[in-house]
Formats: structure tokens, C-alpha cells, sequence
């Protein structure tokens, strides 16, 4: 403990005057002294934790907002329109498009005004498409008759046309798919936004989506909506 007696005033006699056996042994051992009644030592305050973790969250969370809004902005995207970047649901308007069929023949969006028609998305190595064929082969027989329904598949196999070509019709050959077959370069996944395959999209007389179906979907489930926008 410091006192505030100046060293240099203090009588040199008096000190050698002192009786040593006068002096508390107990004060004078620094061991013994009582540790919860020494004076604490004065500290710097800390900062409250507490205190700074909404502000930090707050920051952090306005810096991830900030940087989704940019990139956004890169990719000359709108909250607005947000929700238009996953595939085409129901009752969104029937994209345009202008394609030609394995067979030469053309086919465009408004060729699909007075019928009913499946566009199913598939490929050769998707596997979960050749485990759907069979019920899209089920599909073509029971509505063969049907001259305003037709399906197309949409194939989504890439590398050389030539190989490609011969890729898809011995698939669809070995599979006894015999509905025509449109080698899409890319127009249609675009304009369908696809994700993922096996995605199948069934449009109306009027030309409006009116189902869709992304991953495996059932024959009868298939047929109910066909006959029902047959019968409107």
C-alpha cells in the first residue's frame, strides 16, 4: 500500500527507533493478507457485450442486404419480378417460341391455340425421365385417338447434332415412344425456365398453362387433367 510520506523528509533515527516486535507480523506478510479485504485495484471499463451484439447483427444483416441488392443489380434483376425466375406455373402466360420437330416440321406457340398439348422435358441420361417414359408411352396409346391432343417431348441431350440424333431416336425407338421429338438447343429450357428434369408442362385449347408437373407425376393423375381440358 502507498502512502503519500515523502521519502526524502522521513528522520533516519527514528526509523532505526522502530521496534521491530511492535510491527504486526500478520500486515507485514504479504502471504497472509486477506485477499477479499485488500482495496481492489481501479480497471478500465469493458465494453458491454450485450451492449454491441444488436448493433453488430444489425450491421452484419444490412452488409448481406447490401450485397444481395447488388448483385441483383449486376443481373439487371427488380424485387419486383423476383418471383419470375423460377419455372412457368400455372396460369402464366405460354412463352413465346419458334421451333422446328425431328421431322422438319415447325412448331410455335401459336400453334398450340386450339388443341391440348403436353411438352415433356426429358434426356437420355436422366434417369428419373426413363422411369416417367413408361407413363407418358401409356399417355400417347390411351389418347391416340384424340385428334387435339398431342404431346412433344422436349430432349435436352447436348454434344454434336449427328450424335445426338442417333442418341435419341435409339432411345425412343427401344422405349415405343412415337410422339415427335424436339431437339432443343436451349429456346424452350429458357423460355420454360427449367431447373430440373423431368418437368412436363400441359397447356390448354387457349393456349394457357394449365398444369405442371416437375420430377414423376402418375398415369391416372395425367389422364384426369387431359380429359378434363379435352371436355372444356
Amino acid at each position: 500500500m502507498t502512502t503519500d510520506t515523502d521519502p526524502k523528509s522521513a528522520d533516519p533515527e527514528s526509523a532505526k527507533s522502530a521496534d521491530p516486535e511492535s510491527a504486526d507480523p500478520e500486515s507485514a506478510n504479504p502471504e497472509s493478507a486477506d485477499p477479499e479485504s485488500a482495496d481492489p485495484q481501479p480497471s478500465e471499463p469493458l465494453p458491454s457485450g450485450r451492449g454491441l451484439r444488436p448493433l453488430e447483427i444489425g450491421i452484419g444483416a444490412a452488409l448481406v442486404a447490401l450485397a444481395v441488392f447488388a448483385g441483383a443489380s449486376d443481373l439487371g434483376l427488380s424485387l419486383r419480378d423476383w418471383d419470375s425466375y423460377g419455372p412457368v406455373s400455372v396460369d402464366d402466360p405460354l412463352p413465346s417460341f419458334s421451333v422446328t420437330l425431328a421431322d422438319g416440321t415447325p412448331l410455335s406457340d401459336t400453334d398450340l391455340e386450339g388443341q391440348v398439348s403436353m411438352l415433356t422435358f426429358w434426356a437420355t441420361w436422366c434417369h428419373a425421365c426413363g422411369l416417367e417414359m413408361p407413363t407418358i408411352t401409356a399417355i400417347e396409346e390411351r389418347f391416340a385417338d384424340e385428334d387435339d391432343f398431342h404431346i412433344y417431348g422436349v430432349n435436352r441431350d447436348d454434344g454434336p447434332m449427328p450424335e445426338r440424333t442417333a442418341l435419341v431416336e435409339a432411345y425412343t425407338a427401344d422405349r415405343g415412344m412415337g410422339f415427335p421429338q424436339i431437339y432443343d438447343t436451349g429456346e424452350l429450357a429458357r423460355g420454360f425456365r427449367i431447373e430440373a428434369i423431368p418437368h412436363m408442362v400441359i397447356v390448354d385449347r387457349h393456349a394457357r398453362i394449365r398444369y405442371v408437373h416437375l420430377g414423376s407425376v402418375g398415369e391416372r393423375t395425367l389422364a384426369r387433367e387431359i380429359e378434363a381440358l379435352l371436355d372444356e
